[in-house]
């Protein structure tokens, strides 16, 4: 009798491609949502601790 060979079909790699770069989508989306904004706010709340800067210090091309 003839022998029959039989294969298994590899899985494809791009559903795992197409999940990573989907899940690194939404973490950018939360960074950019919710995380940053905390940041600028932070920052202001430092930035209002700090002397202002005094107007011999500024530049030339600042001054009006």
């Amino acid at each position: 009798m003839a022998e029959i060979h039989i294969e298994k079909k590899k899985k494809p790699v791009w559903p795992w491609i197409l999940l990573v770069v989907i899940l690194l989508l939404l973490g950018w989306a939360v960074y950019e949502l919710f995380l940053r904004d905390g940041q600028v706010q932070a920052l202001a709340a430092v930035s209002t601790l700090l002397p202002a800067p005094s107007p011999e210090l500024m530049p030339d091309v600042i001054r009006t």
